[in-house]
């Protein structure tokens, strides 16, 4: 079935996850929202949108991820999440700004100090709520990806737990559990769907380094059985999974990568997450900051009688890949998009709190 690299996680792992994520006092399974006034819109037949705006509070499908990547590496090292033992430990990750955010408040949640490495250009409000958070940030003059070096090169020392989902090489076994907790997200929606009887033909989802995308694919895969079909949604200024696929194999885009969908702006992929997408990608969209903007006003407004979405410049990246291609008869030529098609979306974070909007926060 899943037959890839030794640090994509297998079906017992996701499993693994899946059962102790939803055991936390505080998970709930996020909503899986059945949207006509969008499909309508996009002269499709059917779009859900899972929306993760409320996960565990934090707003972000990223807690799924980094706070299993952290009970994970405590427990490995014998040390029981939230004992004193943990103050000996500094949890580290490097963050646009949704994974340093889940890792900052993982770590309060798990006793552990934390720093959070971001480059020059992450958005000051996701700092202010990562350091509410109980966080240390480090400053990186460079982009994400100088960050993601930078946090690897302070995790040498033995006190401190690297909790990252972007790995270069293959061989960092938290960003494989990482993985696993973003597959929570595609297991709930096989199961939602499921319990709707419903089918899906697509998912368009968005990435950055890949891991939430490749962790949503793998989950679906796991409990269906069924290989999902994926179309990758990326800034034009930090296409990297798309550059990967196309040259068919790990490639660094250049320049500074600046888009308003901050948590994409990515120059690299994760190796295993790109072994995923690859695998499972039928075509890889790009789309700009306007066509991002202009589908995160409306989808905040309601489209045609939906309820209005609690979504952000990250969160919406999937939903207007998918009407950029619904509303471009090339395109919808080639993404095999019809009146009939099915299709889900992710709306992978809700709006940050007003409070962190002012800049005397």
């Amino acid at each position: 079935m899943i037959g890839l690299n030794a640090f994509v996680p297998g079906r017992d792992e996701v499993y693994q996850a899946f059962d102790l994520i939803s055991s936390w006092p505080d998970y709930c399974q996020s909503p899986l929202l059945s949207c006509p006034g969008l499909a309508n819109e996009l002269g499709i037949g059917k779009v859900w949108i899972k929306d993760e705006s409320k996960r565990f509070g934090l707003g972000g499908v990223k807690a799924l991820g980094a706070p299993y990547g952290l009970k994970r590496q405590l427990l490995k090292r014998g040390i029981e999440p939230g004992s004193p033992q943990c103050r000996d430990y500094t949890a580290i990750a490097a963050t646009d700004g949704n994974h340093g955010l889940a890792t900052a408040w993982a770590a309060t949640k798990f006793n552990c100090p934390a720093k959070i490495y971001v480059g020059s250009d992450v958005d000051p409000a996701r700092m202010r709520r990562i350091r509410d958070n109980g966080a240390e940030l480090v400053y990186v003059d460079g982009t994400y990806d100088d960050a993601v070096l930078a946090a690897s090169d302070a995790a040498i020392a033995s006190n401190v737990l690297l909790i990252t989902d972007t790995d270069y090489s293959g061989d960092l076994d938290v960003t494989r559990d990482i993985m696993a907790g973003y597959a929570v997200l595609g297991v709930e929606c096989a199961r939602q769907l499921r319990a709707q009887n419903e089918t899906l033909d697509s998912i368009f989802l968005q990435c950055g380094v890949g891991g939430m995308a490749a962790g949503c694919a793998i989950g679906m895969w796991h409990e269906t059985g069924q290989k999902p079909v994926v179309c990758s949604v990326e800034p034009e200024t930090a296409a990297c999974v798309k550059t990967s696929i196309e040259r068919g194999t790990l490639t660094r885009v250049p320049g500074k990568l600046l888009t308003r969908m901050v948590g994409l702006s990515c120059g690299c992929p994760s190796l295993s997450a790109f072994e995923i997408l690859q695998d499972v990608c039928i075509g890889n969209i790009v789309i700009n900051d306007a066509i991002a903007k202009r589908v995160q006003d409306q989808m905040t407004l309601g489209v045609r009688n939906d309820p209005p979405l609690d979504t952000w410049d990250t969160g919406i990246s999937g939903i207007a890949g998918l009407w950029h291609v619904a509303q471009n008869p090339e395109l919808r030529d080639r993404f095999a998009l019809t009146s009939q098609s099915r299709v889900l979306v992710i709306n992978s974070e809700g709006a940050i709190p007003d409070q962190y909007l002012q800049p005397n926060v």
